[in-house]
């Protein structure tokens, strides 16, 4: 049973990867346009920690997409240190079409499935994702702050 999963993971991530390809996007590029797309002004760090993409990655991530004129960072009042994020009229094009994209590999998994197992399926991730704790980038771990 652990083979088959992880085997329906990677196909299902791999159709994800090679249908985003075409817009020049990575899942993950896609989930933080998505993020900053939603909750425009969201603030860097918080982009970061939401994601669970530590800080190093998050930087050079944020350039790449900032170099596409795809994000804008901005000033956050009374904090220099850090950026609100938010996207371009390019960036909300390119998400607009990213999300269409993601809705037809949606529909494909759910077409794989019936909804009783997506719904499980769904559920099982979620708590497998809860058991995954946030790991800033100064390498301490989030229950160990909270001590």
């Amino acid at each position: 049973m652990g083979f088959q999963l992880r085997l329906a993971q990677m196909v299902s991530f791999k159709d994800l990867t090679n249908a985003l390809a075409p817009l020049g996007l990575k899942p993950t590029d896609f989930s933080v346009l998505a993020l900053v797309g939603s909750q425009p002004g969201l603030r860097q760090q918080a982009v970061g920690e939401q994601l669970r993409i530590q800080r190093p990655n998050m930087v050079s991530l944020l350039d790449s997409l900032e170099q596409r004129g795809l994000i804008i960072r901005g000033a956050v009042a009374n904090d220099r240190r850090s950026h609100a994020l938010s996207l371009t009229p390019e960036g909300e094009a390119l998400l607009k079409r990213a999300h269409e994209i993601h809705d037809a590999h949606d529909a494909r998994l759910s077409a794989a499935m019936g909804n009783i197992e997506k719904s499980t399926l769904i559920t099982a991730l979620a708590r497998i994702a809860a058991m995954q704790p946030y790991m800033p980038s100064d390498g301490t771990h989030s229950k160990e702050k909270a001590k």
